[in-house]
């Protein structure tokens, strides 16, 4: 029993590697610091229980993933994704039934706990959670499967403004239009990683027939989307400054840009793998730093 539990807590986790465990903190710490700065209040119990609650959704992202590209063909002995950590078919030998069943599984214990803790604080967290589990889903699903419509990026520029809406919901008691804002930078950075990702494997997705973001723009214009993003980040700190939603301490986090700029040499004079390694902490880094100044 305990050697199945380890097993399914291996490959739901993807052993922490994909993406580093350290970044489900991005997904949930910015929503906690966006209710103390709107209330002046730390609201710890709410904030704990949905952190566990998108626990199971990000599980069932990760099997659903794993399902849809086994069963696409894209997950193969071979593949990149079959290096990076213990591929559940390939290192366990699961059916692509195990991953399925158990994704569905995850998938209502999270709807379960949502509509639980939406009981204590607001029904409309419901509304929220269905939107999560939608992008978890659709992210490889049909009938949409943006994953593979070079859309990846853009989910999970939404997913994080969604878990980050769902604590704050739950810690404030109400949604407020500008919090959306305020995730912004924080989910533009976490886009950026999953680019990453898809950039270290653009030449087994082209030979594969994978179509990703990053396959899309090409290797030079990789290099430039990287740029931007940087720039909408660092500008959408200043904007949000005048806006009065981040305080003047968030400033601070501009001292970062040369080092952001530097990252954004790397992508030529460093191969792909080296690159995505040293892009996990490096954004980790920033993002952390200004989580810290924003509730400052």
């Amino acid at each position: 029993m305990f050697a199945e539990i380890k097993k399914l807590a291996d490959i739901s986790s993807r052993g922490g590697k994909v993406p580093p465990i350290y970044l489900y903190l991005v997904f949930i710490l910015p929503g906690f610091v966006y209710s103390i700065v709107k209330t002046g209040q730390i609201n710890y119990f709410p904030f704990i229980l949905v952190s566990i609650a998108i626990m199971p959704l990000i599980i069932a992202t990760n099997l659903f993933d794993d399902y849809f590209d086994f069963v696409k063909g894209f997950d193969t002995p071979d593949s990149p994704n079959t290096s990076y950590r213990h591929h559940p078919i390939f290192y366990y030998r699961v059916t692509s039934r195990y991953l399925i069943v158990w994704a569905l599984a995850f998938s209502l214990i999270y709807l379960l706990i949502s509509f639980l803790i939406s009981l204590r604080y607001g029904l409309e967290l419901n509304l929220i959670a269905i939107v999560g589990l939608a992008l978890g889903y659709g992210y490889t699903g049909p009938p949409l499967g943006y994953k593979y419509l070079a859309l990846g990026e853009i989910g999970v520029f939404f997913s994080t403004i969604a878990a980050c809406e769902f604590i704050s919901v739950a810690a404030i008691g109400h949604f407020y239009p500008p919090s959306i804002l305020f995730f912004v930078p924080f989910s533009l950075l976490i886009a950026l990683l999953l680019f990453v990702g898809n950039y270290r494997d653009m030449e087994f997705d082209l030979r594969s027939g994978f179509r990703t973001l990053a396959v899309v723009l090409g290797r030079r214009n990789s290099e430039i989307f990287s740029v931007v993003i940087f720039t909408l980040f660092y500008g959408t700190i200043v904007l949000l400054y005048f806006m009065k939603i981040y305080s003047a301490f968030s400033l601070i986090d501009l001292i970062t840009a040369p080092f952001a700029y530097y990252f954004a040499t790397l992508w030529s004079s460093r191969e792909s793998a080296n690159l995505e390694r040293f892009a996990g902490p490096f954004l980790f880094g920033i993002l952390m730093f200004l989580i810290v100044l924003t509730i400052v």
